[in-house]
């Protein structure tokens, strides 16, 4: 009987052991707006650069998809992003890695009126994730390049001069990474029909250069 007892004791310590050694996939939220939701693609469930960027992490790492389309930074934004039902989603989540890609809407005329408010803004969507029980690595996401032909659109003099410069700061403001991804696209207009949104062969150049990134720098700064 002691030697059941033993024998069942121990089988339990085992199975304990080999519970607490087992790891959840790494949890890779990204959001943002039209362009993280996956824009003018074919199939934007497939295509979408966070998919995209989920197929090249593979094994082990499990890439959600919050984009929300026209979304702003800003709160006094035409369409902010606070307000959306993903940022609740987003929140609850408790992502290991999060990227955030906002500001391109912002670039927009209607939102230009309040892009003194855009690093204040962002400093308190970092702050909000950063505190979730899971400390996540939080990556901005400066916006890619817009061939926009209309001013009061989404306009690329403004992401260079403003939008930019904003997010970085907000970004080393809260000791936070970044990337810049105006680069990625700016000599592929092919690859943007629409001047803004890219096919799904520009949302692979912008799913490298995070996953390029992530290999790059594996931990925190």
């Amino acid at each position: 009987m002691k030697q059941i007892i033993t024998l069942f004791i121990l089988l339990l310590t085992v199975t304990g052991i080999a519970r607490s050694q087992e790891k959840r996939n790494v949890r890779v939220v990204c959001i943002g707006a039209s362009i993280t939701e996956g824009g003018t693609t074919a199939n934007p469930v497939t295509d979408c650069y966070p998919a995209q960027l989920g197929r090249l992490l593979g094994t082990g790492y499990e890439v959600i998809n919050y984009g929300v389309s026209s979304s702003t930074m800003l709160k006094k934004g035409d369409f902010p992003y606070w307000t959306k039902g993903r940022m609740k989603e987003a929140l609850a989540s408790n992502p290991d890695i999060l990227f955030i890609d906002l500001g391109g809407n912002d670039s927009k005329s209607v939102n230009r009126p309040y892009l003194d408010e855009f690093v204040a803004d962002a400093c308190e969507m970092i702050a909000l994730f950063a505190a979730l029980p899971s400390k996540p690595r939080i990556i901005l996401l400066t916006p890619i390049v817009s061939f926009e032909k209309n001013p009061d659109g989404i306009w690329d003099e403004v992401i260079v001069e403003q939008v930019t410069p904003a997010t970085i700061k907000a970004a080393k403001k809260m000791k936070v990474e970044y990337i810049n991804m105006h680069p990625v696209l700016d000599t592929h207009p092919e690859l943007m029909r629409d001047g803004v949104h890219p096919d799904a062969t520009g949302s692979c150049l912008m799913a490298l250069e995070m996953f390029n990134y992530l290999k790059k720098h594996p931990k925190k700064k």
